[in-house]
């Protein structure tokens, strides 16, 4: 597979806190009057009135904070293990981890695991400790087919499911790799790039002998699953869908799968716009059984643009984006269903939005019902995606999985309390096939969340808040997190947080150069609502008096303030010109 890093909003570092004393002579946090709002949750003050800040008095929350959280989490537990080594481990050079590992039970009773490239080798064992490389031949290498309309270029196993461990099915991604054709089909691919004059595909494999050897379940073209409506085009991106997850079979007898799709963009040099497709079949022998979720229901039905006329560009009937907030355009690699939880889980190399700092890493979601998925949250950060400066040639790792040895599933398709990470490791970037295959192991532990605290009370730290957008100056120094506004919306952020709603006042110490008066605002992102908004959003008068002030905001008074928030913005004025020192953020009670 062409490695390239999959576009996606960027974040942050995850926050800390401590104890600190606010410099000069600061009000102490446990005054028990403060300034708070009188401006109405959701809305903003008009910032051409200067009437003054109305300040009332309101009582510090009661001793006993509300009682933490305890939300079970997936974690990582362990270091590293080298599963496969490039070095050692390679049946020829092209034996390569260049797809999420797949892993079945065969009906002797070993564990098959796929070293999947366009030449895919398997590992064989009887338990995931013991796996060794079969050399004896692929069990499945790619036909490489000049003929786009075909489908049967260079292929990947992507996919297994099987009920008895003898005949197994396989979704394969297909590449058309565009440049290695040019001598079939002369003038195609004037970019001369491998990765923009690509096209990618799903089409379905079958063995009847156990895994030893995979062969199309049909003659090609009529072995496709998916593809885009539209036919070969050397538009500048990749485009296509790729990356199968596994197959997971539903409690309504549906085998469930999900993809990347790499669609054109409107304007021919824009990069390509990516979401994540799901699909579904009651019928893994039928290729054309498959149907795309379309929004509504899964009742899109995929076509082979070389045989029917569809509509080309955006306006297309094709598969549309599930929870594009909440997996980003990449959590789609690896499906489990936990049996813990009662939930699915889907991981896949990404980042989080809402922040200038990135964590690039592997990042999981969950679902009830493979359609809805909560707000993705990082389970390993690891050299991946765009915190990688080099990707071609510098260390970097991609297509996660989650596998659980002792599933009962022969496809691995469940997972209970505890499981392995596996993930590639390209240990010279993508120029080199020096790439070997890891595992990490994971778990459900139970995590308490309490009202956080930050306190600024190391030089340099500003504990995971950046400046976003209105700021000059911006530090930690002197216990304080300074900043300066230079326009009249400045606003910083914080990183990924777990903050329980039940702590619902926030107090906020800071200090405002002299000046008019103004008005700040504290705006607040949920595991439901990944979106800044207005709506949730609390606005407070701000004393701009060169003293330290203690704002307290009711935050239950925020229709918006419920289940668990996951980020903070902070608009600590509504002017330029002034200088801000916060000398702690907490959330008492």
């Amino acid at each position: 597979m062409i490695f390239f890093v999959l576009g996606a909003a960027a974040t942050i570092a995850a926050c800390g806190g401590g104890d600190s004393s606010a410099a000069d002579d600061s009000t102490d946090a446990g005054d028990t009057t403060v300034a708070t709002t009188t401006v109405a949750p959701g809305t903003t003050r008009s910032l051409g009135q200067d009437a003054g800040p109305t300040t009332t008095t309101r009582p510090l929350p009661p001793d006993e904070p509300p009682a933490p959280l305890v939300v079970q989490k997936l974690v990582v537990t362990g270091p590293e293990e080298v599963v496969f080594d490039w070095t050692t481990d390679r049946c020829e050079d092209e034996n390569i981890p260049d797809i999420a590992a797949r892993a079945f039970r065969d009906s002797d009773g070993n564990v098959q695991l796929n070293i999947g490239h366009y030449v895919n080798y398997r590992m064989v064992g009887p338990d995931f400790d013991s796996l060794m490389s079969d050399c004896t031949a692929p069990v499945l290498v790619s036909d490489f087919d000049p003929d786009p309309s075909q489908f049967n270029d260079s292929e990947w196993i992507g996919a297994f499911y099987t009920e008895d461990g003898q005949t197994v099915y396989a979704v394969v991604h297909n590449e058309y790799r565009g440049v290695t054709h040019q001598t079939a089909r002369q003038g195609q691919c004037p970019s001369n790039d491998n990765l923009t004059c690509l096209d990618t595909s799903f089409t379905m494999a079958i063995s009847t002998d156990g895994g030893d050897t995979f062969t199309d379940i049909a003659p090609p073209p009529t072995h496709l699953i998916a593809t885009m409506p539209y036919v070969f085009n050397d538009q500048g991106v990749p485009s296509g869908i790729r990356q199968p997850s596994n197959i997971v079979r539903g409690p309504d007898d549906y085998y469930y799968l999900f993809g990347n799709i790499s669609d054109y963009p409107d304007t021919r040099g824009d990069y390509e716009p990516q979401w994540v497709c799901a699909l579904r079949t009651d019928d893994l022998a039928d290729p054309t059984a498959w149907r795309y979720w379309d929004g509504e229901a899964f009742a899109g039905e995929f076509i082979n643009p070389y045989l029917e006329t569809a509509e080309a560009g955006h306006d297309a009937q094709k598969c549309a984006p599930v929870a594009l907030p909440q997996l980003s355009t990449s959590v789609n690699e690896s499906l489990v269903y936990n049996e813990v939880l009662s939930k699915y889980v889907m991981v896949g190399v990404s980042t989080q939005a809402g922040g200038s700092v990135p964590a690039w890493g592997v990042y999981y979601s969950l679902s009830d019902d493979l359609i809805n998925w909560s707000q993705r949250e990082l389970l390993l950060e690891i050299a991946s995606g765009d915190a990688v400066a080099d990707p071609d040639n510098d260390l970097v790792h991609a297509y996660p999985s989650i596998i659980d040895s002792d599933s009962p599933s022969m496809s691995f398709e469940t997972m209970d309390d505890d499981a392995y990470l596996y993930i590639s490791r390209f240990n010279f970037g993508g120029n080199s096939l020096d790439r070997d295959l890891l595992r990490f192991p994971i778990a459900l532990q139970d995590v308490a969340y309490v009202g956080p605290e930050w306190a600024f009370d190391t030089d340099g730290d500003t504990e995971g808040w950046v400046q976003e957008s209105g700021i000059g100056r911006f530090a930690a120094t002197s216990g304080n997190l300074t900043l300066e506004s230079i326009d009249g919306d400045p606003y910083i952020v914080s990183g990924p947080t777990t903050i329980p709603a039940s702590y619902d006042t926030m107090i906020i110490t800071m200090r405002v150069s002299e000046g008019p008066s103004t008005v700040g605002q504290v705006f607040f992102l949920t595991d439901t609502d990944p979106n800044w908004d207005e709506a949730n959003s609390l606005a407070f008068d701000v004393i701009a008096d060169g003293e330290f002030h203690d704002y307290a905001l009711d935050l239950s008074t925020v229709g918006g303030w419920d289940g668990i928030i996951k980020r903070l913005r902070i608009d600590p004025v509504g002017a330029a010109g002034l200088t801000v020192d916060i000398s702690q953020i907490t959330f008492p009670g």
